[in-house]
């Protein structure tokens, strides 16, 4: 991802992308069908391509989001760093296992070097990526922008060459994100590229960094950190939301960082998760006081009282007076006429084996939400109404490291699970985007939440 010592490459991050990937698929992100890059590469280079959530010309992709990042690094670079762009000498270069033998700084590579994998070379001044496996099977799964936002990672490294970053790895790698989100933005908005982009490739732009993220456990100074799915997707969005000059500053005044190691080896053998029957009723305590102390600065006037809970062992929920008719699969729901939380036991708790405890934390955060708003006298249905819960999750999550409750201590990773919850919810068929928020303005929000607080939510 970015240069090592003597101009050497690092190398893409992918160490817990199969096993994020088969999770991803199980829970409907994933699409039917696999082909070679060599049987995409079909479509003439000066045709414009839309950047999708669904699979496509790999060719016509790669061609034209070159031709892009060329095109606004043209424009950015002197706006940004007051230089002039250069492009790549050595171009952008797929490798296959047909691929003869190649050098990096005087190096020998083969496809070896690179399988899996995708990086920028320094020295030589080209980015390599492999084009027989990875960028096929990101393709399948995520769609036409999963690639294309490899290469505007990478494209960004080779920007950091041109002037000077030096930074520690967790930097460089974040910062390198950011330029793809500000590179992604100026394709959507610009109509002089060759790239559009789609409003769901955004959805699958997000799940394609989180699972990009580092090992769980990785602290920030390692040497090779890349950034938790959080780091990586908050720095995206940064760069989505602010352009490039909002990337520029990180090696100055640093970036938001998630990553710890694991306290103990049997807090690592258990990924930090709080055991189901245990992390019901310390979250939902949290919960309770995170609002007590929370609604009267949304509305003086009013308190919270505590949502009665009521556990199921088994499907449907109970009903609610009023009218609300679940679905029998819902896992959980708030009940406005009885002031209750109610969840079906099974269902939660193969919510919790299965994404981690603050996959469940999520779920019993939206409902307490839910109750802040009703008793608050906010709206609770549309859009704008569930992205402020969003937002609440994250002020909630945010408080949770002050709160002094040893049980809700943050564990690497916790804020991937909560992100890849809204990602498996936001993709649920049974919810409309427009009922819900894409996945993108629901990591938005949760962003604002985690990182500014309740205040940020109203």
């Amino acid at each position: 991802m970015h240069p090592g010592p003597h101009g050497q490459p690092r190398r893409f991050r992918r160490r817990d992308l199969l096993a994020v990937l088969a999770a991803l698929v199980a829970l409907a992100l994933a699409v039917a069908g696999a082909a070679s890059f060599a049987e995409r590469h079909t479509t003439e280079r000066a045709q414009p391509v839309r950047l999708s959530h669904a699979p496509g010309d790999l060719g016509a992709t790669t061609a034209a989001t070159e031709d892009s990042l060329r095109q606004y690094w043209s424009d950015q670079l002197p706006r940004t760093y007051h230089r002039a762009f250069q492009d790549l000498r050595g171009g952008f270069q797929p490798k296959t296992p047909k691929s003869p033998p190649f050098t990096c700084g005087g190096a020998g590579q083969t496809y070896g070097d690179v399988r899996g994998n995708a990086f920028y070379c320094p020295a030589d001044d080209y980015v390599a990526y492999d084009a027989a496996l990875l960028f096929p099977r990101l393709d399948t799964v995520f769609g036409t922008v999963s690639p294309a936002i490899v290469l505007a990672h990478e494209m960004g490294h080779a920007i950091q060459h041109r002037v000077g970053v030096q930074a520690p790895s967790i930097v460089v790698e974040l910062q390198a994100d950011c330029f793809a989100g500000a590179w992604i933005e100026f394709a959507q908005a610009s109509d002089t590229d060759r790239v559009a982009v789609v409003d769901a490739a955004l959805d699958s732009a997000v799940a394609a960094i989180l699972t990009l993220r580092d090992q769980l456990g990785t602290p920030v100074t390692n040497p090779r950190a890349h950034g938790l799915g959080f780091d990586r997707v908050n720095a995206f969005q940064t760069g989505y939301d602010g352009g490039a000059d909002a990337c520029a500053p990180f090696p100055a005044q640093g970036v938001v960082t998630t990553e710890l190691p694991f306290p103990t080896v049997k807090e690592q053998l258990i990924g930090g998760n709080l055991p189901y029957d245990t992390a019901v009723p310390v979250f939902a305590d949290s919960l309770d006081g995170f609002w007590v102390a929370s609604l009267p600065t949304l509305r003086p006037d009013r308190r919270f009282v505590p949502p009665r809970r009521a556990p199921r062992p088994a499907p449907p929920l109970p009903p609610c007076p009023g009218g609300r008719t679940d679905d029998p699969r819902t896992v959980i729901a708030y009940c406005p006429a009885t002031n209750t939380v109610a969840w079906v036991n099974p269902l939660l708790r193969r919510v919790h084996d299965t994404l981690g405890d603050f996959a469940t934390a999520t779920l019993l955060a939206e409902q307490w939400g839910r109750a802040a708003q009703t008793r608050a006298g906010l709206p609770v249905d549309g859009p704008q109404a569930g992205l402020q819960r969003d937002c609440f999750t994250g002020a909630w999550i945010s408080a949770i490291g002050s709160s002094g409750v040893a049980q809700l201590l943050l564990s690497p990773g916790d804020l991937d699970e909560v992100l890849l919850t809204i990602l498996v919810t936001s993709f649920d068929p049974r919810v409309a985007p427009t009922n819900r928020g894409t996945a993108f303005e629901r990591t938005q929000a949760l962003r604002r939440g985690v990182l500014s607080g309740r205040s940020a939510c109203r």
